[in-house]
């Protein structure tokens, strides 16, 4: 497991963004600050902590920006094409993650292992079952069409736009 920083050992992050970006002051000057407070931290150490904090921060805005796009374009969709989505994104979150870890120093790594199979595994079905569901009312609409309910030229429309 990698070294805590100081910073988050002495639970100080919050304080350090505070006095950074409300009170504007320097990484040297919250050194002092917190030197008289008692703490025994670095500028260095103030400058990471501050600078991995930025970095979760973008990452969450990141996250929270494709969630809302994700919701908006998919509001309309059934929600098993929501579902497959967020399976997709999790996934993906998952590998980074793995393929990020320094040390894969786990208790039982075959429960990581087995969270991504599962993941995998639900994707995969979530995929079918949608495919499923298209052919089902593209067969619908090859009816409708032959019994001069549904227009040709929507019927090819939709078969252009799904492949079918």
């Amino acid at each position: 497991m990698p070294r805590r920083s100081k910073a988050t050992l002495n639970d100080l992050i919050n304080r350090i963004v505070y006095l950074y970006e409300k009170e504007k002051l320097s990484f040297k000057q919250i050194e002092s600050v917190l030197r008289s407070e008692g703490y025994d931290i670095s500028k260095s150490s103030i400058h990471r902590a501050y600078r991995t904090y930025a970095e979760a921060a973008e990452d969450y805005k990141k996250i929270y920006e494709e969630t809302k796009a994700l919701i908006e374009t998919l509001k309309e969709n059934p929600a098993t094409d929501v579902i497959e989505s967020i399976s997709v994104i999790l996934a993906n979150r998952l590998f980074k993650f793995v393929k990020d870890i320094k040390s894969m120093d786990f208790d039982d790594p075959h429960e990581l292992i087995s969270s991504v199979q599962k993941l995998a595994k639900t994707i995969s079905e979530l995929q079918k079952a949608r495919e499923e569901r298209e052919k089902a009312a593209m067969a619908i609409l090859k009816k409708g069409a032959e019994e001069g309910k549904v227009a040709p030229e929507i019927l090819k429309k939709i078969q252009e736009l799904y492949g079918a």
